[in-house]
């Protein structure tokens, strides 16, 4: 028996469209597949930048300036598809915590009150809220560097390492 026309699988790869979900965010595990110059190099982004910026180094070392800032723009590439990857989780982070301090202060009301040693009545706290304040009062400060900058740096750690 035929089935009808319209009963048959759609082409594609079988992604279907979920409402909550965002589309095209990155994600930090993703697996590329990279065709550099010379060379095929496969991993997440941070590896494959990782990777490039040591073969820009090594071409730079054997003096073929052209080669090292082929690699430095591959390198420059996947270090920003990863910055967009933590960028897009940090953000995921955030929303997760203001969605559930949202839920946390609609419960505070409904929460007992704790006594402490002197018999006074008081609302109990959240642990978490405390630590949260805490943790974004010490945040580190971010630092934006270019791709030549992150390169030299690189490169002075390795020949101090090797001197």
């Amino acid at each position: 028996m035929r089935q009808p026309q319209n009963a048959k699988r759609g082409r594609g790869r079988g992604r279907r469209g979920n409402g909550n979900a965002q589309p095209n965010v990155p994600n930090r595990n993703t697996s590329y597949e990279s065709n550099g110059p010379d060379v095929k190099l496969r991993g997440n982004a941070q590896q494959l930048n990782e990777k490039y910026l040591a073969l820009a180094h090594d071409a730079a070392a054997a003096g073929e300036r052209i080669t090292a800032e082929a690699y430095t723009q591959f390198a420059d590439h996947y270090f920003r598809l990863h910055q967009a990857a933590v960028d897009a989780a940090e953000e995921r982070k955030a929303q997760h915590g203001a969605a559930q301090a949202e839920r946390q202060a609609k419960n505070e009301g409904s929460q007992p009150d704790v006594e402490d040693n002197a018999g006074n009545s008081k609302p109990a706290k959240n642990a978490k809220a405390n630590g949260a304040e805490a943790e974004s009062a010490n945040s580190a400060e971010v630092v934006d560097l270019t791709p030549a900058k992150l390169s030299e740096m690189v490169q002075e750690e390795q020949d101090s390492a090797s001197g």
